[in-house]
């Protein structure tokens, strides 16, 4: 009894020695955090983006340093805290909050954020946030029952006092790399600087493009691309991806950018012929500082080659289903200077050549999968926002006659001549069946009084909206977040009421998929 006795007092000793060292860990990530803010975080007033995480281990302030790293290189003013150290002057004096939130046990607050809903939001009035724009990023275990519990809690009660998100709750399975690349990307639109360093490498496959055709010539809008891709290792296996999954897109240099490079360096024209002949710098990103460059001048080509970090990766909403036989895209090609476009568009639309390998991998977005129980679908959205909503129709398409349920199309574009995309798709879906109703609108041909945008649409058919959604509707939303996203938001809320709304997306019936 004594040898056992001693042996648990051992154990309890050894246990208690683990959770000081714990405890000390978080307390050195805590004062090394705040070292580090010195730089990044402004008076209260001054901040362009509020930064806030809740964090129990260490792992979303170590996503909140990276955040705010990336959006000081794009020349913003950041204020980084804690959700505890949040306040609502601060919430009252800043128009963007971002938030980094990890669940604790099942659904429960970090420490460091446990008292923000209950002694800051409660005593904030309904609708006092309605100037802030939010997005939030979730930590979780989808091994537990409360998945990102804490996250969502905090959007509800954001909602609550009036605060519009900028898009839904971005979920991260232990650590799930594609979406954190994924959060990368909102972090892109929302500072205006779309060039930056993936956190971690998409691992990619290897893709041809097959087909690729400007579908609206002589649009007021620039030229959008309709592209179909077929990998290279084989024909394309039934569930390689669900209606509503994205392809992040691994882009290349043009010819051109690599010539101009290298003559910065001041390669000879034959190691230059050589480098492009062999694509050693395709996928390479060559934006490099003056500093930098000087000291590249030095390397060997190898060394050269070696030393410079790959292209950030691009995202695109999946057109097609598999059983169509391809992936299909659309892009809209964005043009920045006279010779100089988008990185992701001008490489999938111009630069890069029929049957050329194109590396891309399939990222599963899972919050924009069809709902399970194929229920009703009312599917919103404009531009190229389309090719989400298509790959919903085309699901579909594939159960009949099986599946029997109706769809609602409401799309808006600029010209009906031009920018139709797949009408001949939408027709055939309307004569077989899968397409119950379609509202389409275009903003240049509207005339005086008619409603000239998706959002216009949808008070002109508030009686049918709400009649669909208390018949077990699910709503989807996809298209430009600037604009579209919140001018959609805010007519739902006032057609089906803010709780409604909150309350479908807490079922999943109410899913964006906004960029």
């Amino acid at each position: 009894m004594r040898y056992c006795a001693a042996a648990f007092l051992i154990l309890v000793y050894g246990l208690f020695c683990w959770w000081c060292w714990r405890k000390y860990q978080r307390q050195q990530l805590q004062r090394n955090l705040q070292q580090k803010q010195g730089s990044a975080a402004f008076g209260a007033g001054s901040a362009d983006i509020l930064i806030a995480y809740a964090s129990q281990t260490g792992q979303a302030i170590t996503i909140a340093q990276q955040t705010a790293q990336q959006l000081t290189a794009a020349q913003k003013n950041i204020h980084l805290v804690s959700l505890n150290q949040l306040s609502a002057e601060l919430l009252q004096q800043n128009s963007t909050l971002l938030i980094i939130a990890s669940t604790y046990g099942e659904g429960e607050a970090p420490d460091n954020a446990n008292r923000f809903i209950a002694r800051t939001l409660a005593n904030l009035q309904q609708n006092s946030l309605q100037h802030l724009q939010v997005a939030l990023l979730g930590l979780g275990d989808s091994s537990y029952k409360h998945y990102c519990g804490f996250a969502h809690q905090l959007q509800h009660e954001l909602q609550h006092c009036g605060a519009h998100f900028i898009t839904d709750v971005i979920e991260v399975d232990k650590l799930e790399a594609s979406a954190l690349r994924h959060w990368q990307y909102y972090l892109g639109q929302i500072s205006g600087q779309s060039h930056y360093a993936d956190w971690s490498k998409p691992e990619y496959s290897h893709w041809n493009i097959v087909q690729r055709e400007c579908i609206n010539p002589g649009s007021p809008g620039a030229p959008a691309f309709h592209l179909k891709l077929v990998p290279l290792d084989g024909a394309i296996v039934s569930d390689a991806w669900r209606a509503g999954d994205i392809a992040e897109i691994g882009p290349g240099n043009s010819e051109q950018t690599i010539r101009q490079f290298l003559q910065q360096l001041g390669r000879d024209a034959v190691i230059a012929d050589e480098i492009v002949t062999t694509q050693k710098l395709l996928h390479s990103d060559l934006m490099i500082d003056d500093a930098h460059l000087a000291e590249l001048k030095n390397l060997a080509d190898e060394e050269l080659v070696g030393s410079l970090k790959d292209l950030p990766h691009r995202e695109y909403s999946i057109a097609s289903v598999p059983n169509e036989n391809s992936l299909d895209l659309l892009v809209r090609q964005v043009k920045i200077a006279s010779d100089h476009y988008g990185l992701g568009s001008g490489w999938l639309s111009l630069h890069a050549q029929l049957q050329q390998p194109i590396r891309l991998r399939v990222r599963a977005n899972a919050h924009f999968h069809s709902p399970a129980n194929n229920c009703p679908l009312i599917l919103i959205g404009n531009g190229t926002g389309i090719a989400g909503l298509r790959s919903h129709l085309a699901s579909r398409a594939c159960q009949m006659p099986d599946l029997q349920t109706r769809n609602w199309l409401l799309f808006g574009e600029r010209t009906k001549a031009a920018d139709n995309f797949f009408a001949e798709d939408i027709q055939q879906w309307q004569t077989s069946g899968v397409l119950t109703r379609v509202e389409r609108v275009f903003s240049r041909d509207a005339l005086p009084g008619e409603p000239r945008y998706v959002q216009d649409l949808l008070p002109r058919h508030a009686a049918e909206l709400e009649r669909w959604v208390q018949e077990g509707a699910a709503i989807f939303v996809c298209g430009s977040l600037q604009g579209m996203a919140q001018a959609v938001d805010d007519a739902l809320r006032t057609i089906l009421g803010a709780g409604q709304l909150e309350l479908m997306a807490d079922q999943r019936r109410y899913c964006r998929d906004v960029y």
